[in-house]
């Protein structure tokens, strides 16, 4: 497929694709430029760049286009080929069911292949389209946004993650285990794999992966509890605010109980310090807890959406 006809289904699609941005929840940012600057132009840098393949087709003279990344770190750590969908492109909803039963039947014809998406709620008919075609549910997951120049709350005390810390931050990672998260709630996963997965994703945090990875720092407390962050300043002039995003959290039951909302709290004023004007953060919708915490911080509900499978 060339470059004219993918343009041509972008646009057609410009609508819905609208809600892929991480961003859509901005109200002072026009739609045309997070379209453009954080769905479509990523997604074209990627197939240029021969790491999204374009699967085509064809049902009826429409084209639908199954956008597939291959992702070699996560194959190389659970074992299996895995992949994700990042959307479907085309003009006209009609076959677009027919469309998903073709392609699940050609791109897993052979076996060991593992394919995740990640599909906004206004998405409506691919997510019906991927029911339909035995994709099945396995998160609904939300994005929450805190307006940082209105944060004002209690201080406390914190401090940077250091290189000694990621042994006790990967056990705190791997025993607070949420059984409603992506890789706890699929079954192709095993349990203590995706609590290792998790522990792996702190260690690598603490080295670089994040921008910020912060501990309880007072007299009483262990750096039993966690929360990361990247400020995404390279995102800035793209989407015309200033926005960061709180990645992985965990805090110990045990040891630091209320210190979820302190750790939260404190990576506000720590991005808000940055320069940020907002951070955003996706919970489970099941996570009940750390959504009423988001709103009593003043955190709103900006996004909806529902992470499908199928192997």
């Amino acid at each position: 497929m060339n470059d004219l006809q993918l343009e041509a289904l972008f646009q057609a699609r410009k609508e819905q694709l609208f809600y892929y941005s991480p961003y859509s929840f901005l109200k002072n940012v026009s739609a045309d430029l997070l379209f453009v600057n954080s769905v479509k132009h990523p997604l074209q840098k990627k197939i240029h760049e021969n790491k999204i393949e374009t699967i085509v087709i064809e049902v009826e003279g429409a084209t639908y286009c199954f956008l597939i990344e291959f992702l070699a770190w996560d194959t190389n750590y659970f074992g299996f080929s895995t992949y994700r969908l990042h959307t479907i492109l085309f003009d006209t909803p009609a076959g677009l069911n027919d469309a998903v039963s073709i392609f699940k039947k050609q791109f897993f014809s052979s076996p060991g292949k593992y394919c995740f998406t990640d599909i906004p709620s206004e998405d409506i008919q691919v997510l019906q389209a991927l029911s339909g075609g035995g994709f099945k549910l396995i998160e609904t997951r939300m994005t929450y946004y805190l307006a940082l120049q209105n944060h004002n709350h209690a201080r406390y005390g914190v401090r940077e993650a250091g290189l000694d810390d990621i042994p006790n931050l990967k056990r705190v990672a791997g025993e607070m285990r949420n059984p409603f998260d992506r890789f706890h709630a699929d079954g192709i996963f095993n349990p203590e794999k995706a609590d290792e997965f998790l522990a792996t994703f702190v260690e690598e945090s603490v080295k670089g992966f994040a921008d910020h990875t912060i501990v309880p720092f007072e007299p009483g407390t262990p750096p039993d509890a966690f929360v990361t962050a990247k400020v995404l300043k390279e995102e800035w002039p793209l989407i015309g605010e200033k926005v960061s995003k709180m990645v992985l959290s965990a805090v110990s039951s045990e040891h630091c109980r209320g210190w979820y909302k302190k750790l939260i709290s404190e990576m506000a004023y720590l991005l808000k310090n940055e320069g940020a004007d907002y951070a955003f953060m996706h919970p489970a919708s099941t996570n009940r807890a750390v959504i009423h915490t988001y709103e009593t911080l003043g955190c709103k509900l900006g996004q909806v959406s529902h992470v499908f499978s199928f192997s």
